[in-house]
This record gives structure tokens, sequence and C-alpha cells, in this order.
């Protein structure tokens, strides 16, 4: 980017799950603090039918403190992303639960985007589950229910790339605790990589569940394909540090084409680190 000097994937410190006002106050207030990490933010959005308004939330939540139009506001004046006396490369990354939470955010991401000059608009990831994944019974119809997306894949995809161009798309799979370590299918691979035939030269990562990420290895390693990211996630619990080995070692040593290609919002990751 042209921003700013180059700023390694696996620099970014995630604030996970920015859901409320007390949240965002401690995230701003730590971005203030630090400088040895780039500071930056994943936040979910739910439609609050109580508010008829996007707020930060995860469900089950039906409701929030924090609407995403302050969320937003906040951000600009706290210089998140841009400040005319520094350059920055913090990443906000908001993810969508529902697709009324996303039409209802739409006109509010477009006013934040006219504070930011245009090569930071990348810096915004527009995320959501558009396609079923892991973690329930592939075999059984009922189970599978539960894993259908709240969105339409086309819709979604079209909507971002016509009224958020710019911004990054952060688009993946629905999960289940179900089964935590459910692996990620070739067919789910293909399927994704279908819709987004037409989207190719977009900014484009994918969010992947770090649980499911080394047995599914041999099928993820196509979403590699053009200047693709992946994101590794998981916050409910440590990863073991054989796991973490595993995932360093593939990913980020030696002469390695898949250096500096991946994100990593993950429990524990940082202190594996250090």
């Amino acid at each position: 980017m042209s921003h700013s000097s180059v700023v390694l994937p696996i620099q970014h410190h995630w604030h996970h799950a920015v859901n409320s006002q007390n949240k965002l106050d401690l995230a701003l207030a730590s971005i203030i603090e630090t400088t040895a990490k780039i500071q930056s933010i994943e936040a979910d959005i739910i439609f609050s039918e109580a508010k008829q308004q996007a707020v930060m939330g995860h469900p089950p939540d039906k409701d929030g403190d924090l609407t995403i139009s302050s969320f937003l506001d906040q951000l600009l004046q706290a210089s998140f992303q841009y400040s005319r006396d520094s350059s920055t490369n913090r990443i906000a990354k908001l993810d969508f639960k529902c697709m009324k939470s996303f039409e209802a955010s739409i006109t509010h991401i477009q006013s934040y985007l006219k504070h930011l000059p245009q090569e930071y608009h990348s810096l915004v990831w527009i995320n959501a589950d558009i396609l079923p994944g892991p973690g329930e019974n592939l075999n059984d119809s009922q189970s599978q229910l539960k894993m259908k997306p709240k969105f339409v894949a086309s819709e979604f995809l079209d909507i971002v790339t016509m009224q958020l161009a710019g911004t990054t798309l952060s688009i993946g799979w629905t999960t289940s605790l179900t089964d935590k370590r459910a692996l990620y299918t070739k067919e789910m691979i293909d399927d994704m990589l279908e819709v987004l035939k037409p989207y190719e030269k977009l900014n484009i990562t994918f969010p992947i569940r770090a649980t499911s990420f080394r047995d599914s290895w041999d099928v993820l390693q196509k979403l590699y394909r053009h200047t693709w990211t992946i994101t590794l996630w998981w916050s409910l619990d440590k990863l073991d540090n054989e796991e973490f080995d595993w995932i360093y070692k593939t990913l980020e040593e030696g002469k390695n084409i898949l250096i500096n290609r991946t994100y990593y919002d993950l429990l524990g990751f940082e202190e594996y680190m250090n």
C-alpha cells in the first residue's frame, strides 16, 4: 500500500469481539498506549429489532449498547485508521451476522469511508459467512439446516463490490461447535472458488477456524491463489504449542511462498511467539 511502510500480517494484534462501549474504550486506550504491535479491531454486528438499527453484538445477543454508527464515529474521532500526522495500518474488521444488519450498516460505512483516503479503504474488512462449512454431520439433512448461511453469496458480494468498493472482502463458511475440529472439505473450497470467479481481482481474505486448519490443509492450500490471504481465528481456548509449531513452520518459515499471507486472530498466539 502506498500510504505507509509495509506491515506484515503476523504483526497485527487483534482486539477480538469489540462489541460493547466498554470493550471499544479498552481497545482504543490500548492503541494509544501500545506501539509494539499494529492494533487492529474485530467486531460483530447484529440487527436490533428494539432499536431498528445495526448494533455491535454476537448471537444469541438481540441488542447492544453500541450502534454501528457510534462505533465508526468513535474510530474516526480516535484517528484509528487515518491521521494527517502519521500513517496507520490498523484494520477494522466488521463481522456481519445477518443480511439485515449488513444492509442497515451500508450508509454508515460509506460515510466512514469518505473520511479516509481511498488507499486506506482496503483496511476496512467486510466479513460474512456466505457458504455452509464444517461442524455438523454432512450426511444429515437436519444437521445441515443449522449450517445454512444467513446471506445469499452473490447478493452480498455484489453489494460490497458496488457500494463499498475498495474494501476487503473477508468471506468464509458457517461453522458449528458440535465438532470444533470438523474438516473443511474439497467441495466447500471448490464451491467458494466457483462463487468468486467474477470477483477474483478483489482484495479477499478467508477467515478459517484454526481448530480445523491443520487437518484440512490439503484442501485449504487452494485459497492462497492470486494475492489472497487467510485469517486464522479461534478464541474459545488456546491451541497447544505443538499445533502452533506446525502452523508457524508451515506458513512462516524457510523459503516459503506462503510467508506473510496469513493473519492470526488466535487466543495465545502472541504468547507463543514471545
